[in-house]
């Protein structure tokens, strides 16, 4: 039996690896003629991410999560460039972060779309105003559009990107960041919307940071409305324990019943999720499953499907807000622009580009969208 021994200089105690095991924190490859470059791949690390750890015990555990995840990194970067893919893996902040730890963040609860009205475009669903069919009539089913981009009166349609922490409320993030835009484009006026609000009062008694999906959070807001960020702002954690709901504290910036909302056809989804967003200037909350990869995604078009096949226990959230195609290796992909709840220091400015019209993940599954009341009920 092999062992290697890695000398930490920065940490008084020796690390030891069995090459044979097969154990999570053993999971460890390291150069035998430069095993520096880990060790100073985890110095940097930790300086950029200020991590300060209690005591020996737990700076080796961290040691040993890192490696695992950076050896994962290396392998990714290796299996994109042989499939000729433009993805990009590295190092963030999740990067000493055991697997457990790191699933505290995704959702357990299981999709459920079952009885919500589909979308249909045909009939009157969206309160489509005058600028909006100008626009349509200037241009049909374009290459590209970035919600990022548009404005109304002066100000942007899709708000900053936000960090849910460690809590697992993504699907309340992504329905908050939905009805912004929406709320936008129906009022006139851009205003940031309560994701605490959502995670605390959505479940009907569950804490909301144990997980919930997107239809928690729709109906809610459908019934109650919805307050802002500054009514009723995110605590990180709050939502771990339940009944802490005190939206009768609050002003509702969405009136109750003012918001509507349908589900994506899966059968029809590419089709219809671009036409929302270039028609309506709607985003698409999304939930999709999560595997191996995505922790550690950097930056470029992910196209690899790695999430488990039938149920898991691992669901994110997030909102499509645009779609565009490239060229890479000699190859032609066309993606989903995605708004993710990590904050901006996470992969492109806290954005993901994924692959479009595979349903990768599930993410073209389960789609929802929604539009502030306009006169028509025909979805109530």
């Amino acid at each position: 039996m092999r062992f290697l021994l890695v000398f930490l200089t920065v940490l008084p105690f020796v690390v030891a690896f069995d090459s044979s095991e097969d154990l999570e924190f053993f999971e460890i490859k390291v150069d035998r003629e430069h095993p520096e470059e880990v060790l100073k791949a985890f110095e940097d690390f930790k300086i950029k991410y200020n991590r300060k750890y209690k005591d020996v015990s737990e700076a080796q555990m961290r040691f040993n999560n890192f490696v695992k995840t950076y050896n994962n990194v290396e392998k990714l970067n290796a299996q994109a460039k042989e499939n000729g893919y433009d993805t990009k893996f590295g190092i963030n902040k999740f990067a000493d972060l055991s697997t457990a730890e790191f699933n505290t963040r995704l959702s357990p609860v299981q999709p459920n779309n079952t009885g919500i009205p589909m979308l249909d475009l045909s009939k009157p669903f969206f309160h489509e105003t005058l600028s909006n069919k100008t626009r349509h009539k200037r241009r049909s089913d374009p290459d590209f559009i970035d919600l990022r981009q548009e404005k109304i009166n002066g100000r942007y349609i899709v708000g900053p990107v936000k960090s849910q922490g460690d809590c697992a409320c993504c699907w309340g993030f992504a329905v908050a960041g939905l009805v912004e835009t929406v709320n936008a484009v129906g009022s006139g006026k851009f205003k940031s919307l309560s994701d605490q609000e959502i995670c605390d009062c959505a479940t009907k008694g569950t804490p909301g940071c144990k997980g919930g999906n997107l239809m928690f959070g729709m109906k809610y807001v459908k019934e109650f409305g919805l307050s802002s960020d500054a009514e009723y702002p995110y605590e990180d954690k709050r939502a771990y324990q339940s009944r802490r709901c005190r939206v009768r504290d609050t002003r509702r910036v969405v009136h109750e019943r003012d918001f509507n909302y349908g589900t994506i056809d899966g059968r029809r989804a590419e089709r219809q999720i671009k036409e929302v967003l270039y028609r309506y200037k709607t985003p698409v909350a999304v939930y999709f499953k999560v595997g191996e990869q995505f922790g550690s995604y950097k930056g470029g078009v992910i196209v690899s499907d790695d999430c488990p096949r039938g149920k898991t226990d691992k669901w994110h959230a997030g909102v499509i807000v645009g779609f565009s195609e490239m060229e890479a290796n000699g190859r032609m992909y066309k993606y989903w622009i995605v708004k993710n709840s990590w904050d901006h220091d996470w992969a492109e400015d806290g954005y993901f580009r994924v692959i479009r019209g595979r349903n990768w993940c599930s993410i073209e599954e389960y789609g929802v969208t929604g539009t502030i009341r306009g006169g028509y009920n025909d979805y109530y």
